[in-house]
């Protein structure tokens, strides 16, 4: 479905990286400015810079080019079955799971496919491990990511973390 190249996010990528992050961020600064906020920019791209951190056994962090350009990123990390699973009443917490931090596509690239590659080759790589169920957080409002996770990735609903600013 998509031309884009996915390989593992790596030294060079920062600025590109803090682009994405800046974008997307504006974005939804914009439309729910009380969730959201623009991050400094002075600093970003050697703070997104990839480390060897980033790539594990356990963590992935991935990035998608196209049309020569970076175009997204993914984080995604492996939990293990806790501990206490047997005390737990969800059965998944019995079982590896991948959880998707982050998914971030270039705004010129939107429906293009790049988030669909990124995800899959996460689940494919969290299945390598032995990841059974994979999750990830998005914002409700969101016209964007929401109608990406339920209808495009097959995620369902499972639960709304509540907040309150004190």
């Amino acid at each position: 479905m998509s031309d884009a190249v996915v390989r593992k996010a790596r030294p060079g990528d920062g600025p590109a990286l803090a682009e994405l992050s800046l974008e997307n961020t504006a974005y939804y600064a914009e439309l729910l400015p009380g969730d959201f906020r623009v991050p400094d920019e002075e600093g970003l791209a050697e703070f997104m810079e990839p480390g060897p951190e980033e790539n594990t056994e356990t963590a992935l962090a991935l990035v998608a080019e196209l049309d020569g350009e970076l175009a997204g990123y993914l984080e995604a990390q492996l939990q293990p079955p806790l501990e206490s699973a047997r005390y737990q009443s969800a059965p998944e917490f019995g079982e590896t799971r991948l959880f998707v931090n982050y998914v971030g596509t270039r705004r010129k690239f939107w429906r293009r496919g790049v988030a669909t590659s990124l995800v899959e080759a996460a689940e494919e790589w969290g299945r390598e491990r032995g990841a059974t169920v994979a999750a990830c957080d998005t914002h409700l409002e969101s016209p964007v990511s929401l109608p990406f996770w339920e209808q495009r990735m097959g995620y369902g609903r499972r639960s709304v973390r509540l907040r309150k600013r004190l």
